[in-house]
């Protein structure tokens, strides 16, 4: 596991803010003693099920010994689904949603709010909202259309971002294996806050904010067309000095195909294309001419030489 990921679930065991290690945490949580009829933990399995069955009685997260949390967190990757997760002392029902590689799909929450959720996306949320908040958890890229109230913010949590709002919509993009993430706004006002250093920017109607991971800056942009927001929901791809990878990326997340690129010096390269309503193949024929490269379909792989 890494060091990074074992040092979030280590500071929300011990009660810090940590999204991630809630995250982890969630979808361990309800079945602990699956995991351990799963034999996985041959050392302090009794002392670790004494203090989770204290966790579980009292609602409330304590603070684990070292080889107790380390022990947890490394179950934590056995687990695929959550069923419930705590907030401030509640228990909540927790819903888990997936799109396929190629698929594409609409969500409506239990206060109204509907989110159309692009491919290879997970969104996570309580079947019924409780406590002064609407929170849900993002990874990859959404389009919310939020029902207004006031009196609960609904946040949209992804690994590098906060997005707070009160009632509007808006794109959310984080995918994890590109190096930005963005929002655009095409109704209302949105606050978007960086996990990372904390900084927050106010995006309104023809805005966009950008995360940059190069550098962990949050980049705002204004004068964008409302009407080029979330065009993949009209089977639209766009790129915007896109680096090659994650041209590739978007590919397979799109029209689940395999997108190998051989020649590894057209990694540095950038694209910027507009691809409406066309096949893989076709996208990656326009693709390369860009670059001027080939591809070729070898044993069920695209590969860009």
């Amino acid at each position: 596991m890494p060091d990074k990921l074992k040092q979030e679930i280590k500071h929300f065991l011990e009660g810090k803010y940590s999204p991630k290690g809630q995250e982890m945490w969630n979808k361990w949580y309800d079945r602990t003693e699956e995991v351990f009829d799963m034999e996985m933990v041959q050392s302090d399995r009794s002392k670790l099920k004494k203090e989770l069955r204290q966790i579980k009685k009292t609602n409330k997260v304590i603070s684990l010994s070292y080889k107790s949390w380390a022990v947890a967190a490394s179950l934590f990757f056995l687990i695929g689904l959550s069923v419930f997760f705590h907030h401030s002392g509640a228990v909540v029902e927790n819903v888990q949603y997936a799109t396929k590689l190629g698929e594409r799909s609409k969500i409506t929450l239990s206060d109204g709010t509907q989110i159309w959720l692009n491919a290879g996306s997970l969104l996570k949320y309580p079947k019924d909202f409780k406590g002064d908040t609407r929170e849900v958890y993002l990874t990859g890229e959404a389009f919310f259309d939020v029902a207004k109230d006031k009196k609960h913010p609904f946040i949209i949590h992804t690994d590098k971002m906060d997005t707070k709002v009160l009632g509007t919509s808006f794109n959310v993009q984080a995918y994890p294996d590109q190096t930005t993430q963005e929002v655009s706004v095409l109704t209302g006002r949105v606050n978007v806050k960086s996990t990372v250093t904390e900084e927050n920017v106010y995006v309104t109607p023809g805005q966009k904010v950008i995360f940059k991971s190069k550098n962990n800056k949050l980049q705002a942009f204004k004068d964008i067309p409302v009407n080029s927001i979330s065009l993949w929901r009209k089977n639209i791809i766009v790129f915007e000095d896109t680096p090659l990878p994650e041209v590739a990326a978007t590919i397979n997340r799109n029209y689940n195909v395999a997108v190998e690129i051989k020649n590894k010096n057209l990694n540095t390269l950038k694209i910027n294309g507009y691809f409406k309503d066309l096949s893989a193949d076709q996208v990656l024929a326009l693709v390369c001419n860009i670059i001027n490269a080939s591809y070729k379909l070898d044993a069920g792989v695209y590969k860009i030489e």
